[in-house]
């Protein structure tokens, strides 16, 4: 049992203001854009195309072109990847230490919190491998003709690249670039200096302005570090969601089992009938980021802080 101490309760118990209780929270633009794919059973298996079936113009008369599609296998997998959690609260202080605030509903929002942080760490650097997901790192690899490392700062003409390598894209599809706040400073001196201003359009998804490139939101993602491969950062490009009856324009989805759904789940309060007086609750969250074609998360690393 990991029940929270009387004298932590009471300091929650009796708050007026609670919202500094995470002295310091990320910023993920990126995770609430993604859109959400439900999936039957444990996993989504998406088939690539290992050779086209070719098509040709005939003469009058001429023979039909009989040739087959063939796919890579095994299909490319997406398994669902689970983050359990358990808040324990001792009976006495679930009952009696809650003046102002519930104890125990604090604890569940701020474990929520703690899950969530998890998943946004896993979108950009999960391996794929039990038991994580596949993060933006690891989409990216599939990408078959990724820029070369960067080796310096920020430019405008690398972004232009990443613009010209995300595919396929026909003009309709959402897209967006994703980086931490410190590359985002940067690509803002770079529009200025280059006498540009950025365009500022709401977001329909966040419910509040953000800046454009070219047309693309700039998205941060404080979980990208400035620390990868010794003191580089990277810049995403990426295709947002699934296209109906077109899954080969499809990009990044969010993907949830379609019984559970695609939040957190919370089972309780229950109560322990053991010698120890406890209230508990199990809260439980299943999820995996897919990249429905190859080309639809780009990524330049080696970008100088």
């Amino acid at each position: 049992m990991s029940s929270i101490s009387r004298t932590q309760a009471l300091t929650i118990s009796h708050a007026d203001v609670l919202g500094s209780y995470v002295k310091t929270l990320e910023t993920d633009q990126l995770l609430p854009r993604i859109p959400k794919m439900a999936v039957r059973g444990d996993s989504l298996q998406v088939a690539d195309v290992a050779t086209l079936a070719t098509a040709s113009f005939v003469t009058s008369g001429g023979t039909a072109d009989a040739s087959a599609t063939d796919y890579d296998t095994p299909a490319r997998s997406y398994p669902l990847r689970r983050v359990p959690t358990r808040v324990e609260v001792n009976g006495d202080i679930a009952q009696n230490v809650s003046m102002i605030n519930d104890v125990f509903e604090q604890q569940i929002e701020a474990k929520m919190i703690a899950m969530w942080r998890a998943v946004g760490s896993k979108l950009i650097y999960g391996t794929g491998v039990d038991p994580e997901p596949a993060g933006l790192q690891t989409l990216a690899a599939l990408h078959p003709s990724p820029p070369p490392g960067l080796g310096t700062g920020i430019t405008l003409a690398a972004l232009d690249d990443l613009i010209s390598r995300i595919r396929p894209w026909d003009g309709d599809t959402p897209r967006a670039f994703v980086m931490n706040r410190g590359q985002y400073a940067k690509v803002t001196a770079a529009a200025h200096a280059a006498g540009i201003d950025l365009e500022v359009r709401p977001d329909a998804v966040l419910g509040r302005p953000l800046a454009h490139y070219m047309g693309v939101p700039l998205l941060v993602s404080d979980y990208i570090l400035d620390t990868e491969a010794g003191s580089t950062t990277s810049i995403y490009l990426v295709i947002l969601g699934p296209r109906a009856g077109e899954p080969q324009f499809g990009g990044l989805v969010w993907c949830y089992n379609e019984t559970t759904g695609a939040g957190i789940k919370v089972d309780g309060p229950h109560r322990t009938s053991a010698t120890t007086d406890v209230l508990f609750a199990t809260l439980d969250l299943n999820i995996a980021f897919a990249s429905l074609s190859t080309g639809s998360v780009v990524r330049l690393s080696g970008v100088t802080p």
